[in-house]
């Protein structure tokens, strides 16, 4: 396999995808867009009104929404989609009749959400902007970070999928390990007033890495700890990008 012919069936699964989301893109970006919108209003200018802190808390959680806006719209796609074009409508086995491999379609997903991770982001992002939130020239640096969220949160999601026997299953993982996550990361309060056994924790979620990348480069508080922030979302996404390849492969190919 060359490697011009794996990025050309990568892209031909990205090019599906596409057509796909084409038919719905407005009611999608509502739902991805409408949740951290609201979060930023009622907490931001209605909690954030009784929070004193060393900056205006709608200042403060800005940055972090924008990181989890990205994980929802990625994470949700990824497990939801990922079991319905496995489980429901045959999707990936109709690909696996053509020329496809496991890893092509797996890379094609990987670009998919790389560019919903991105698209999403960005709509939150001129949000932000509008409310007069970014600060720093620096934040045009933000679409890197953005797209490898696509490899970062999408690998683990679609790897649930595959493994799901039921639809009701997914929950398990929105529930135990997206929503923990999105509240313990950063987003709302600093984490290092926590007991230092949970902060060690926090330290090691992607998403916490990706609030303080965001939140660095919105208010242009560049330093060593902006470039370690990057270093553990790539690691993140080079070592969670063949998790789901095995596991796939076991359900195209029983």
């Amino acid at each position: 396999m060359t490697r011009g012919r794996f990025w050309r069936s990568a892209g031909a699964i990205w090019w599906r995808n596409f057509l796909s989301w084409r038919k719905f893109w407005r009611s999608s970006i509502l739902l991805n867009f409408g949740e951290p919108l609201t979060n930023l209003l009622a907490l931001g200018m209605g909690l954030g009104a009784y929070v004193t802190m060393g900056v205006p808390f709608l200042q403060f959680i800005a940055p972090g929404l924008l990181a989890v806006t990205s994980m929802n719209a990625v994470t949700f796609d990824s497990g939801f989609e990922g079991y319905d074009r496995l489980n429901a409508n045959g999707v990936y086995q109709s690909m696996m009749t053509s020329p496809l491999t496991v890893p092509e379609i797996v890379a094609g997903e990987y670009l998919w959400e790389a560019t919903r991770s991105l698209l999403y982001g960005a709509v939150f992002f001129i949000v932000v902007l509008a409310f007069g939130l970014v600060h720093s020239a620096w934040a045009a640096l933000l679409p890197v970070p953005l797209m490898l969220f696509g490899v970062v949160f999408a690998a683990p999601a679609l790897y649930v999928a595959a493994r799901a026997k039921t639809h009701e299953q997914l929950f398990y993982y929105f529930s135990l390990v997206i929503t923990p996550m999105f509240m313990f990361s950063g987003v709302f309060f600093p984490v290092n007033h926590l007991p230092w056994y949970i902060v060690d924790i926090i330290y090691a979620l992607p998403l916490y890495h990706g609030v303080s990348l965001a939140r660095e480069l919105m208010t242009g508080q560049i330093s060593i700890v902006c470039l370690w922030n990057f270093l553990w979302i790539l690691g993140y996404a080079a070592v969670l990008a063949y998790l789901p390849v095995k596991a796939l492969e076991r359900r195209l190919t029983a």
